[in-house]
């Protein structure tokens, strides 16, 4: 049996996988933990991986960050395979607009909170008009619940992001609206999700668990 570790995304918890969870029943989320003073995102990745029994067969699943922090983990320990969602396999696919505040940094000035905040806005606007009425509801209770030292740390972490692992292979699932990490930019997706946003993982759940099968599921 091999099994099944599911990463949130940054500012996420449990709830974003909650399509997931009643299709993959086995499967375990790896909740947040609070990162230490100066934590480094491998070090961080370590103490995270202590949810993971290493000793049998295991998949990771991440979106976003919880994708950085996979293949983080894939660097410590040998998954079966690692599938991302929403996310990135090296520094040259983040925007340059991401990477620009590594040379300046104003991001380490501004509460952690206002990121989150501002991206469920951006994701409002263009689920407006959408049939995923709930999807606002659930990221506004998430970046209610959300850790403020946990999510300063991990958007400064998202900006200074490299990649442990060059040429990483992992089974990518994108969608082609992600205004974050734009599609243009990646190499190698697996599986695009027309229309995908951002927030695919709350708006196109049967899209992105009929990929999750034919990954998870032996033939």
């Amino acid at each position: 049996m091999t099994n099944v570790y599911l990463i949130p995304g940054l500012g996420g918890d449990k709830r974003m996988y909650a399509g997931q969870l009643s299709h993959f029943p086995l499967a375990k989320v790896l909740e947040f933990i609070r990162p230490v003073e100066n934590e480094s995102i491998s070090s961080y990745a370590k103490r995270l991986a202590e949810g993971i029994d290493t000793t049998q067969p295991f998949i990771l699943v991440g979106v976003s960050l919880g994708g950085m922090l996979a293949q983080e983990i894939a660097n410590i320990y040998s998954p079966v395979k690692t599938i991302i969602i929403s996310s990135v396999k090296s520094r040259s696919e983040l925007p340059l607009w991401i990477r620009f505040f590594k040379f300046l940094p104003v991001q380490k000035i501004i509460p952690g909170k206002f990121y989150l905040w501002a991206f469920m806005l951006l994701v409002g606007l263009k689920t407006l008009f959408s049939k995923s009425n709930n999807v606002i509801g659930n990221l506004k209770n998430m970046a209610r619940d959300a850790d403020p030292v946990f999510v300063y740390w991990a958007v400064n972490q998202v900006i200074n992001w490299k990649n442990p692992i060059k040429q990483f292979e992992a089974y990518h699932i994108h969608g082609n609206n992600d205004f974050l990490f734009p599609i243009r930019r990646l190499a190698n997706v697996s599986t695009v999700v027309d229309h995908g946003t951002h927030a695919m993982i709350l708006t196109h759940v049967k899209e992105i668990n009929v990929a999750l099968k034919q990954e998870l599921e032996p033939a």
